[in-house]
């Protein structure tokens, strides 16, 4: 795929666009590209990490990833429609990685745009239909499915150890006497590293969790009761309160 693109990304057009299947549990080693990536999951669940966080694509949402990024990414039995843009050709600076929910018209444009020959008419029925699938993505605002990840390594390793085991039930008590030092010297350690406190990253990478496994058609229940919550309504009411929807939203599969 990436010799590909590595091919594509020198074509003469704004735009290309690509599909692509990756196996359940498959890694994509970091790597990085010369344009503008957006990123769309049509299936399965789809995982980016960067240096500065990591970011949660489920099913009918997609990823802007900014032209020169490294990332790696980690799927879960996935389909992937990416289109590749040259960094000129956006109406809006892309400074950082960023989700959006893909509307019912940009589905449609992306399903357009894989029928579309790689050296498009720019001043026909391609063209405009390309032209306008950019201004539709860009007009999409973002979605709260990022979550911050520390570069100092002792905080990366206890998050990624919470993202494999993610409880509500976690102090930063338990955190602080993890890392040999004070709560007050772990507050101010960890809100200078993600940018939040302890209690909203908790949060965060609860809810980040939840929707990947509640997208692969995990029961809110079975997840709730997982997490530590005391039932699937306190669970539910967090999760809305968090993202501003109730959890099933995310158990949907993108048509």
């Amino acid at each position: 795929m990436f010799h590909r693109i590595d091919l594509l990304e020198n074509t003469d057009r704004d735009i290309v666009a690509v599909e692509s299947d990756y196996p359940d549990g498959h890694i994509v080693a970091s790597h990085r590209h010369a344009r503008v990536q957006l990123l769309y999951a049509t299936r399965g669940i789809l995982q980016l990490e960067t240096q500065v966080g990591s970011w949660i694509v489920p099913p009918g949402f997609a990823l802007w990833i900014p032209a020169g990024v490294m990332h790696q990414l980690r799927t879960s039995r996935v389909t992937t429609r990416s289109l590749y843009f040259r960094p000129v050709a956006m109406p809006q600076n892309t400074p950082e990685c960023q989700v959006i929910e893909v509307s019912p018209l940009l589905r449609e444009l992306i399903n357009e745009a894989m029928r579309v020959p790689v050296l498009y008419d720019t001043q026909g029925r391609d063209g405009a239909l390309m032209r306008a699938l950019l201004l539709e993505a860009c007009s999409l605002p973002a979605a709260p499915l990022h979550l911050p990840m520390p570069r100092d390594p002792q905080l990366a390793a206890l998050c990624h150890a919470f993202l494999r085991n993610p409880t509500q039930a976690a102090t930063p008590g338990a955190w602080a006497r993890a890392l040999h030092v004070g709560e007050r010297t772990f507050y101010r350690r960890f809100v200078a590293a993600t940018g939040l406190r302890f209690i909203e990253w908790r949060r965060q990478a609860c809810v980040f969790v939840a929707i990947s496994r509640l997208s692969q058609g995990q029961a809110v229940t079975r997840i709730a009761l997982d997490m530590g919550y005391e039932s699937p309504s306190s669970f539910s009411a967090m999760f809305r309160r968090t993202t501003g929807r109730a959890p099933t939203a995310y158990g949907r599969v993108a048509a």
